[in-house]
């Protein structure tokens, strides 16, 4: 077998990692890579426990590939950036808005969107599921839960897919994802100084944030741009590929499509299959703050080290046959919204947009079909998935 040898940016496995993933769980579970100084960890119980590791791991340096492979983007004092107790302190300010709570009482609005999103793609007899379904609800509920003005909707999603925009031959970020980046920080930033004279909506994380001392002293208008940030990139990028992932495996699936059109109480575990099948982040990280061993390796302060979200969610470890699409499957734990203090802010938000949404679909237009021809994937080192993933809801032929 030939020694083995991992590339974050090699563009052959960034669609299908799954091969060279098995081969790091099995042969170097804690892979070295001395070209970016960073650990790549491939197994399941290995990042659970390393995602709760307060002692030797930092978040300060960054967490994304463009902090710790491509050193593209410097670290901005968000909530992913903080550790321990400060991160707790930070945390709690934003909790009451994603708490499960949360997520039932936004759910009408939810439904309403969905509603609307189905019926304009009905209307036209298809639709794209990525930015047309699932983009157009999660950008419209990340707004809402900020305090961001539902005009801004659209342009806000042009950024943020802009800023993750990225070329084949080159690594990382691109001129237009650095552009857009900067043009999204500088309109959020106009928006809490607006909102400063002007007043937030009532019950948003804008109205918190102008209001509360998260540091001992208010928040200025460029801390309150770089939360704002934070959390609607994060609200809004990956909820589009999961849900185009479930259509398209139910599409795979018919039998199991069937089963959820004819018992809804399918649904939600077919979204936590998806989840776990189709992880649409590939990694995320932190720094090695505390040398300690892992796999008779010897990890040091100032090494990257990353976690390979989708290897660990198809860890023959942790599932049996992972490589199966399932909606009979009751995985009781995933890697998907990461776990431990640093677990994804919005997981019980996008459960419940991404149970809604389907169950609007599918009871709506439940013969969906996909257009195969007009499918483009991401070519990625950080993001799985698709990029573009057409409809057909009524007439017209596949291809």
């Amino acid at each position: 077998m030939a020694s083995l040898h991992f590339d974050p940016f090699d563009p052959g496995i960034l669609d299908e990692p799954f091969a060279i993933h098995r081969r790091l769980r099995d042969e170097t579970p804690a892979y070295y890579s001395e070209e970016f100084d960073c650990w790549f960890i491939s197994r399941f119980q290995d990042i659970w426990d390393l995602e709760s590791d307060q002692r030797n791991l930092s978040s300060t340096h960054g967490t994304t590939t463009t902090h710790l492979l491509t050193h593209q983007t410097p670290v901005a004092p968000n909530l992913t950036s903080y550790d321990g107790d400060e991160h707790k302190r930070i945390r709690k300010y934003f909790n009451p808005h994603f708490l499960p709570g949360a997520a039932r009482r936004l759910e009408p609005l939810a439904r309403e969107l969905a509603a609307q999103a189905v019926d304009r793609a009905l209307e036209r007899g298809g639709g794209d599921a990525v930015s047309e379904l699932g983009g157009w609800l999660s950008v419209r509920m990340a707004c809402t839960i900020l305090g961001i003005p539902l005009r801004d909707a659209d342009q806000i999603l042009e950024w943020v897919n802009g800023y993750f925009d990225r070329e084949p031959g080159h690594r990382g970020t691109t001129a237009r994802g650095l552009r857009a980046a900067k043009e999204l920080g500088l309109h959020l930033f106009g928006l809490s100084r607006h909102a400063r004279q002007h007043g937030a909506p009532e019950g948003s994380v804008l109205e918190q944030l102008l209001n509360v001392e998260l540091e001992g002293e208010r928040a200025d208008d460029r801390a309150i741009a770089i939360h704002l940030n934070m959390m609607v990139i994060g609200g809004t990028e990956t909820f589009p590929k999961i849900f185009s992932a479930a259509l398209y495996r139910l599409a795979q699936h018919p039998e199991q499509r069937a089963r959820c059109i004819a018992d809804p109480a399918l649904i939600p575990w077919a979204f936590h299959e998806t989840l776990r099948f189709d992880m649409p982040t590939h990694m995320l990280g932190r720094s090695v703050a505390n040398e300690f061993e892992l796999h008779g390796q010897t990890l040091r302060p100032g090494s990257g080290i990353m976690f390979l979200w989708g290897s660990a969610n198809r860890d023959e470890r942790e599932f049996e046959q992972p490589g199966r699409f399932d909606v009979d499957r009751r995985a009781p734990r995933i890697l998907s919204f990461g776990a431990g203090q640093h677990q994804c802010l919005g997981a019980h938000v996008a459960r419940m947009e991404g149970r809604v949404l389907l169950e609007e679909l599918l009871r709506r237009a439940p013969e969906y079909r996909i257009d195969e021809a007009g499918v483009v994937r991401l070519q990625s080192e950080f993001f799985r998935g698709f990029q573009r993933m057409p409809l057909l809801l009524r007439g017209g032929d596949v291809g």
